[in-house]
């Protein structure tokens, strides 16, 4: 696998020396055209509430909500941090080994969250953005502390003919990564491994999580685990790996459709880790 911190695409840094609370409409058309051809993008120097963030994200991109329930205040992290449809990843309550979204820590899509809303289409544009309030100094590694992406327009580029052209007659079924409650159930959906950006018309890849299931294989879950292992470490084997090192106060933004990604392990006995992470549907 090899790890780049520049990539020809992914990582462009946008609207320098702005305040997202307080864009234009010009420069909130800006950054969506920047993410659509980026897929991949970074506003730097931030100093946002959690209802800043959210209320920038409903003028941006329109509802956030996509059916979870909100949570309750906690009253033991800054109430600044806090708002409705606006999760709080690491551990804000201080050094711990629990960490909040530690199951992120896997290569995955975040639109395998969309079979939980009815009638959302498996290939609706899924943006998520992450924002980072506290860093950790480094990672388990030493390394700077690191979010991943992986490239999946390119990776569709990378293999070769006859593999796209299989992939293209195939479909996997997604589950959301999240347990639902005793009793309720998530609907599975299907997506196309191979399908078609809604803005760009470019084709890329969606493989989900190691969760899912090739189309034909429901019935033989080992074979479906064996076939996306194969899958995707072709895919790691031929296309680099972009690691966006974070400063505090990084917004990083990314299109689900275009991007797989994994979020890194860090010493939270050592290290305090606030992020903020909201994702939309755009509109």
């Amino acid at each position: 696998m090899l790890t780049v911190q520049q990539h020809s695409r992914l990582g462009k840094e946008i609207l320098q020396d702005c305040d997202l609370a307080h864009l234009t409409m010009p420069q909130v058309q800006s950054l969506k055209q920047s993410l659509w051809e980026q897929g991949v993008i970074v506003v730097r120097k931030q100093k946002l509430t959690a209802s800043q963030l959210k209320d920038f994200a409903i003028k941006t991109f329109g509802d956030t909500n996509l059916g979870r329930r909100p949570k309750p205040f906690d009253p033991e992290i800054d109430p600044a941090l806090q708002s409705p449809g606006v999760s709080i990843l690491g551990n804000p309550k201080g050094l711990t080994q629990e960490v909040v979204g530690k199951f992120a820590w896997v290569w995955h899509h975040d639109k395998d969250h969309l079979p939980k809303t009815e009638g959302l289409d498996m290939n609706a544009l899924y943006v998520v953005m992450l924002y980072g309030v506290e860093i950790p100094a480094e990672g388990i590694d030493g390394e700077p502390h690191t979010t991943n992406f992986l490239d999946m327009m390119e990776a569709y580029q990378n293999l070769e003919r006859q593999h796209r052209q299989q992939l293209e007659k195939q479909s996997m079924y997604h589950l959301s990564p999240i347990t639902p409650p005793p009793g309720e159930d998530i609907p599975r959906k299907l997506h196309p491994i191979v399908s078609t950006h809604k803005i760009t018309g470019r084709k890329g890849l969606y493989l989900g999580s190691s969760t899912s299931i090739l189309q034909g294989l429901e019935d033989k879950p080992q074979e479906a685990q064996l076939y996306w292992n194969d899958l995707f470490a072709t895919i790691l084997d031929c296309t680099p790996v972009y690691a966006h090192i974070w400063q505090p106060g990084d917004i990083v933004f990314w299109d689900n459709s275009q991007v797989m990604h994994t979020g890194m392990p860090y010493n939270a006995n050592k290290y305090k880790r606030i992020a903020l992470r909201l994702g939309v549907v755009n509109h």
